[in-house]
């Protein structure tokens, strides 16, 4: 049987409030962060990843009064990022409440964190989060929530990252994210022909349960990151976890 699928609202932050855009950009507000993650937790969420959008590219944080405000009314695993630079900030997140701490944009500029957040908090804390985007005709990393290009290719990273001792890979698609097109296919057979090691989420363009049940056939995922269909009441999580469970999927019960 394959991993255990979890469904993952992803809890996109700036300012205090969740936004939601097309491809990363035309950011506009869409709800409350506490409001909505207690609507998902009732609902069946089985994890939420909250991001702050910012951060990174201010140098600057409202992360950890929000994981510490939301983690009071839910009670499932909670993956906070966006802005983390250092193990001091790991540590501040761990404290408020997060289950798990993501990071992007500080991985390109210092690799070897990733060995020393391994050998204080052990690998299972870690969620390495890749932003994706097509530029002539490759696949590239990007940081800054999807606003700058690496220069490096998501083939590439994924090479580098096989040899680290991480706990879970989450990958976006930026040119998907907020179009409820589906997943993009390419992207997957990329990931799939890796043969990643590491648990795996994929997000990006999710918002019908008969794609969403193709993409799960399709390659070994141990989670669906989705934001905006759930935002927009395209995609109820009770609803989807049904539909997946009368096709035999593995996931956790409502």
């Amino acid at each position: 049987m394959k991993d255990k699928i979890r469904i993952i609202p992803k809890l996109e932050i700036k300012n205090n409030n969740i936004i939601k855009g097309i491809e990363f950009e035309g950011l506009r507000v869409v709800g409350n962060p506490y409001e909505l993650s207690k609507k998902y937790y009732d609902d069946g969420a089985d994890q939420i990843i909250v991001t702050d959008v910012v951060a990174s590219l201010y140098s600057r944080s409202n992360l950890f009064d929000t994981i510490d405000k939301l983690t009071n009314n839910i009670f499932i695993p909670i993956t906070a990022g966006g802005g983390v630079r250092s193990i001091e900030d790991i540590t501040n997140l761990l404290k408020v409440g997060a289950d798990r701490v993501s990071v992007n944009s500080f991985l390109f500029e210092d690799s070897d964190i990733l060995s020393k957040i391994s050998n204080i908090f052990g690998a299972q804390f870690l969620t390495v989060m890749i932003e994706v985007k097509k530029i002539d005709n490759d696949y590239y990393c990007m940081k800054n929530h999807g606003r700058d290009n690496t220069g490096i290719t998501i083939n590439k990273w994924l090479d580098f990252l096989s040899t680290k001792n991480i706990g879970e890979l989450a990958i976006y698609s930026v040119d998907n994210d907020g179009t409820n097109k589906g997943f993009n296919h390419d992207l997957i057979k990329i990931i799939k022909k890796k043969k990643i090691q590491f648990p795996l989420i994929y997000g990006g363009g999710l918002s019908d349960p008969h794609n969403i049940h193709i993409l799960i056939n399709e390659i070994n995922l141990t989670g669906i990151s989705i934001g905006s269909s759930l935002h927009f009441n395209l995609l109820k999580i009770k609803k989807l976890k049904l539909f997946l469970k009368d096709f035999n999927i593995n996931i956790n019960e409502i």
